[in-house]
């Protein structure tokens, strides 16, 4: 059972105070031993009267509903949704209400992003309310409130309600109702399959577990991309051949995911990272270190120990990241590795190449697609990408295949754009970013923006109080003592878990994410995700009223400002539900602020 009392609007006023409060205290607290019962009387108590409180209220005002066709569900359980539970579920012909029930008068951001959160949730990922096209709406309802006004908190897409004000908003629904009330039995039949996170999509590949048919992925061309890669495999092992298969997508679009299900749905394959935190953490995460595997100790096994790794399908990631050979200190770069060993002895290989755009941030990366150019010269190699061949001269063939560039993010839920606005934001086209920001508020992807980073904290631990989400703050490399925080070292080789690790998977550690003690890095979270991200921005990016101005970049880089530039770029796309941007409120920053708040008017936290 996923939810603690539901019935018709009948059933609910012929309900008794004290069955309704049993019921729901029973679902809520069924796990808690007698000791911890015992510890959280307060807090149960708090919440007995908060139910209390809005069982009351609901029942005062539908006594004039009384033969509306109409069902609640009160704390419905968001099934993989990390034990979050809105208050109350109001099935109405058409529409579905989600109400968050407030028996004080003064809420904050968290409190209107919470409501917001399990609208979109709702919305996108309930497969009855896809089946039927429900309206879903959510209203912050502040029980005890006096103010007549119903109000529209457009920044929030969900309606700020008072008890006077409630039925406003139920005669507006049924005005403009449609079709059939839906019973609480159907909603609660249907599936909820919400966007798994990246890590979580890794455990279900590894486990050979269903993935969800999700909405995203199912309005992406993720199958069609997939589906082209094996038949490229399978090519190359019918004619004995040899294929480089360069598969583009821009953050959050599907690339890991992609890489990881090749890896393990197909024999004789191998996915390789130069990304060490992102072998690391998903190397803990998945307790296998066979099925993700360092680049740098697979180079190292060929080039010092003389030892031919057999695999004959290698995913390389983040294949526009590889090192030249200046930054591998040899006469061969790290593509020239890859397909001397995909080549080495064997019949037929495939090299699989993942590219990610604005993602080069070490030294060495600034290369980019033309060292596998180089590498596959004289190789007798086949070139399969999506767009034209402008710079792969030296393929022996090249195929252009329609699905090998993943369409949309996934990351971000409904907002597939997200991605295109930071892009237009850092490379200085504003007007861009101001149309690309504009369906975010109705694709329920909140940027909010702050001057104050304890406000920043507080707001994040209130929006998911006791969930299991991820949140914490990142930041950029460089300039480290600007930091209002102190930065997650990279830790000593033989001390596990590295520092990086913990702060994704070890919530005792210091440096956990959402312990807010220490900010990640680019390089630490590069290739991984939170739920919600503080990017601690600073005085090293800096717009000065038409363009940015870079400080304390990488000396030896070829394009310093451009690795700062993808150094934000890496920091705004790590978060799944929201992001907040906290400007320190410094001189050098002024500009900066103006443009966030003013230009793309962002709401200020």
């Amino acid at each position: 059972m996923n939810y603690g009392w539901k019935g018709s609007i009948r059933d609910f006023l012929q309900l008794p105070l004290n069955d309704f409060i049993q019921t729901l205290t029973s679902y809520v607290y069924s796990s808690l031993t007698s000791q911890q019962w015992h510890d959280e009387q307060e807090k149960i108590q708090s919440q007995q009267r908060a139910w209390k409180d809005c069982f009351e209220k609901l029942q005062g005002i539908f006594k004039n509903y009384n033969d509306l066709d109409g069902w609640f569900i009160f704390e419905y359980s968001i099934l993989r949704g990390s034990g979050r539970r809105p208050d109350v579920l109001l099935l109405l012909p058409g529409h579905v209400l989600v109400i968050e029930c407030k028996s004080y008068n003064t809420v904050n951001a968290a409190e209107f992003l919470q409501t917001s959160l399990y609208v979109r949730d709702i919305e996108h990922y309930h497969s009855t309310v896809l089946q039927h096209a429900l309206k879903v709406t959510g209203v912050l309802w502040l029980t005890n409130g006096d103010n007549p006004a119903l109000f529209a908190r457009q920044e929030y897409q969900i309606y700020e309600a008072s008890i006077h004000s409630f039925p406003k908003l139920i005669n507006g629904l049924l005005k403009h109702g449609n079709g059939n009330t839906i019973t609480a039995e159907e909603f609660l039949a249907g599936t909820y399959e919400p966007s798994p996170s990246m890590l979580e999509a890794a455990r279900a590949i590894l486990n050979n577990e269903d993935l969800p048919r999700i909405k995203a992925v199912d309005s992406s061309n993720f199958d069609d991309v997939y589906n082209t890669i094996q038949s490229v495999i399978e090519e190359a092992r019918q004619t004995n051949s040899h294929h480089l298969i360069l598969v583009s997508g821009e953050p959050g679009a599907g690339k890991t995911f992609l890489g990881l299900k090749i890896a393990h749905a197909t024999q004789n394959s191998v996915y390789l990272s130069g990304n060490g935190p992102l072998v690391e953490v998903l190397q803990d995460t998945l307790n296998n270190k066979t099925f993700v595997q360092s680049l740098y100790g697979y180079k190292r096994d060929y080039l010092q120990h003389g030892k031919t790794p057999q695999e004959q399908i290698i995913i390389f990631d983040e294949a526009q990241r590889a090192w030249d050979a200046q930054k591998m200190n040899s006469h061969l770069s790290e593509p020239d590795v890859i397909i001397q060993i995909a080549k080495a002895n064997k019949p037929w290989s495939v090299v699989i190449g993942l590219i990610g755009d604005g993602q080069e941030i070490h030294l060495g990366e600034e290369s980019g697609l033309s060292l596998w150019n180089t590498a596959i010269q004289n190789q007798g190699i086949t070139v399969h990408a999506k767009h034209e061949n402008r710079l792969f001269s030296n393929a022996e063939r090249y195929e252009q295949h329609e699905h090998l560039h993943l369409n949309c993010s996934l990351r971000s839920h409904a907002a597939l754009q997200y991605y295109s606005f930071v892009n237009t934001m850092l490379d200085g086209d504003i007007q861009s970013a101001i149309n690309y920001k504009q369906p975010l508020v109705q694709q329920r992807y909140p940027v909010l923006i702050t001057d104050n980073l304890e406000k920043a904290k507080t707001n994040i631990q209130g929006l998911y109080n006791g969930d299991q989400k991820t949140f914490g703050v990142i930041c950029s490399s460089g300039a480290d003592k600007l930091k209002a925080i102190p930065v997650v070292p990279f830790g000593e080789r033989n001390i596990l878990p590295k520092p990086a690790t913990a702060y994704f998977n070890y919530s005792t550690s210091p440096y956990y994410c959402k312990n807010l003690r220490y900010a990640a890095t680019e390089f630490q979270t590069q290739g991984l995700e939170l739920d919600c991200a503080i990017v601690h921005w600073d005085e090293d990016l800096c717009w000065n009223g038409s363009n940015w101005d870079c400080f304390y970049t990488k000396k030896d880089a070829k394009n310093p400002e451009q690795m700062k530039l993808n150094a934000y770029r890496v920091l705004l796309t790590r978060g799944r539900d929201a992001t907040i941007i906290y400007v320190p409120p410094k001189q050098k920053l002024a500009k900066t602020w103006t443009l966030l708040t003013e230009t793309l008017q962002f709401p200020i936290l």
